[in-house]
């Protein structure tokens, strides 16, 4: 019997130890080839290797307990220091520099020879003398089949306006593979301007907004001059495979640089004069294709102003807000956002705030709000025409925006008391979150946030949609932690034996302001789902200290007093006849109430997968 425990904690990967310890052997194994770009929020395989790398060469010490293969802060920390210690551009991204660097210093050992891998991308020829090259591009699974990657300049984005200290898409490509699987090592674009004036870095990204490629710190010397004052071009390094009659779509980012007086007054057109794009099929055949469509954008000049909309590094986190029985909880942070007007100083005049529940807003809030540079405004208007979906709409600001500085905006309501006589019913659960939907041309009315500069000329708004965490209120103030899984040894498997396996979630729950009752019946404090075949069991449900629990028939339970913890195990088996029990069993809720008469409860409520963040998957395959 085999089990295999997933776990999904919003990028927090768990592996079992038999995992970990194979993916260590291998990563201390001379040899491994690092094939993937990796950067934070990266997990798998080569960020377990990366990490077993790191710590082996001291520039990282992985925390007590916390299991590798998740890239995170501590990660990027220690690749920019190995990255400074080799002369790379100390970004952090895990790169094709990065790994030529890392595979280029490791060997495999064949036959006692040791042999140089060549790094993924690129066709290595060894010098007379020199000990001889091997190695295949990692990802190609069409081995010795001839292929070609045909490229094409895609419809959008077109006609982009850049201001500077923002990106911009500013071009797209779609790149469709024949026969074979073919691995791109780069593309090389052709400008008609002076771009390193304008813009400092050249990002290559994928369909899902994965980096497959960069270029910072852009000077002249990372151009080839074609013609005398005009026609500059510049070799992005890539890494990825496009699979055998598949089609990718690449887009080009660029970031400007935060202050230009190249182009002070007005507009100026550049050129995305062509590009190339340069790969290898499945016979380690090099095929170069040529895209010589251009795609143009206009650079907006020192005197031109956009406004600019992000969500604030400081952010509401997702969680449980407590609220009242008896009164409004007045203002409640619901979101920051940040917003900057470009070049000019400028004036915001109006702002829509968009609000989306599980329920009708104007159960759940009373007055809502924005703050900015220590002036507050109430929402003139709320839109309820749609009750999850409500757009609070701000009018009549006088909100100074200084030019090139980001100025937070920040969204409050007044939640309203969780009475029995309120429409809608109970409040206790209920979820919002916010957004800003950003988008608006010079000129133009409608645009939102709507801002005007000194001479009363509306800006331009760069299109985007920042969003806030999710928060849910509740009357408990009930809040979860420390979710987590583990598993027993597996039991060999015997031909058409029962085989079982015992598996534990185990998490905390914390009490508000008011004491929370947990039924002792498993059924009743935890939501489940299984998928699958085989038998699932609880096997118990317990709580880890018996104060004012109450033990007795159909009305036992766990209490936790206000402002304590209690943490519960959950024991689970799986069982069937081997082969038979393929499936998977997850938590999806954690249930309280707020109150316990005899067999009675009041105030139900829980802790849904949004709230919880965390969904656990236990895989039994036997």
């Amino acid at each position: 019997m085999r089990l295999i425990i997933k776990i999904d904690m919003k990028k927090v990967l768990i592996a079992s130890g038999i995992a970990v310890l194979a993916f260590t052997m291998i990563a201390s194994a001379q040899g491994y080839t690092f094939s993937n770009n990796l950067t934070v929020g990266s997990t798998g395989q080569d960020v377990v290797a990366l990490q077993t790398w790191l710590v082996a060469n001291n520039f990282l010490t992985m925390p007590a307990g916390v299991a590798q293969g998740f890239f995170g802060a501590k990660t990027k920390a220690a690749v920019v220091a190995y990255q400074t210690s080799v002369g790379l551009p100390a970004t952090g991204f895990v790169g094709p520099l990065t790994r030529g660097k890392l595979n280029a210093g490791s060997t495999v050992v064949t036959g006692g020879t040791p042999v140089v891998q060549c790094p993924v991308g690129y066709n290595c020829t060894p010098l007379t003398g020199t000990t001889p090259v091997t190695g295949t591009t990692v990802g190609i699974t069409t081995v010795g089949v001839p292929g070609i990657l045909s490229a094409s300049l895609w419809s959008s984005p077109s006609g982009v306006s850049a201001y500077k200290g923002s990106a911009y898409d500013v071009a797209s490509y779609k790149l469709q593979a024949g026969a074979s699987d073919m691995a791109v090592s780069g593309f090389t674009f052709d400008f008609n301007n002076y771009i390193w004036l304008y813009a400092g870095t050249i990002t290559l990204k994928d369909e899902t907004g994965a980096v497959v490629g960069s270029v910072n710190n852009l000077t002249a010397s990372s151009f080839v001059e074609l013609t005398a004052g005009s026609d500059y071009r510049i070799t992005v390094p890539a890494s990825f495979v496009v699979k055998a009659a598949q089609s990718k779509y690449i887009t080009v980012n660029m970031s400007f640089l935060p202050s230009s007086d190249r182009c002070p007054t007005g507009s100026c057109p550049i050129s995305i004069l062509g590009a190339s794009v340069r790969a290898v099929d499945g016979t380690g055949v090099t095929d170069t294709e040529t895209v010589s469509a251009a795609r143009s954008f206009t650079y907006q000049g020192s005197n031109i102003g956009q406004i600019n909309v992000k969500s604030d590094s400081t952010q509401p986190t997702t969680g449980n807000v407590q609220i009242s029985t008896s009164v409004n909880t007045n203002n409640v942070l619901l979101a920051i956002y940040d917003v900057k007007s470009a070049n000019v100083n400028s004036t915001m005049q109006s702002l829509d705030v968009t609000i989306s529940t599980n329920s009708n807003v104007a159960n759940l809030f009373g007055t809502i709000s924005i703050s900015a540079a220590g002036k507050t405004y109430s929402a003139s208007s709320i839109d309820n025409s749609n009750a999850a979906i409500t757009v609070a709409h701000f009018t009549s600001l006088v909100i100074p925006l200084s030019a090139d500085v980001w100025t937070p905006v920040s969204v409050y309501a007044n939640v309203n008391a969780d009475t029995a006589g309120r429409v809608g019913g109970s409040l206790n659960g209920l979820m919002a979150s916010t957004s800003i939907v950003a988008v608006g041309t010079a000129g133009a009315s409608g645009n939102n946030p709507s801002v005007i500069d000194n001479s009363y000329n509306t800006l331009a708004v760069n299109t985007i949609t920042p969003n806030s965490n999710v928060l849910t209120f509740a009357d408990s103030g009930v809040s979860q932690s420390g979710l987590a899984v583990t598993h027993d040894s597996v039991p060999g498997a015997i031909a058409n034996v029962s085989s079982s396996q015992t598996f534990y979630f185990v998490y905390s729950l914390t009490a508000g302001n008011n004491p929370i009752f947990v039924d002792a019946n498993y059924a009743n404090a935890v939501t489940a789902a299984t998928t699958g075949t085989g038998t699932w069991t609880n096997v118990s449900f317990r709580d880890n200290d018996s104060t004012g629990d109450t033990t007795s028939g159909g009305s036992a339970h766990f209490y936790v007093d206000a402002g304590n913890t209690k943490t519960f195990t959950v024991t689970e088996s799986a069982s069937g006849l081997p082969g038979t029990v393929k499936g998977t069993y997850s938590i999806t809720a954690l249930k309280y109430e707020t109150g316990w008469n005899g067999s009675a409860v009041t105030g139900a409520g829980s802790l849904s997968a949004p709230t919880i963040g965390n969904t656990l998957y236990a895989t039994a395959n036997f």
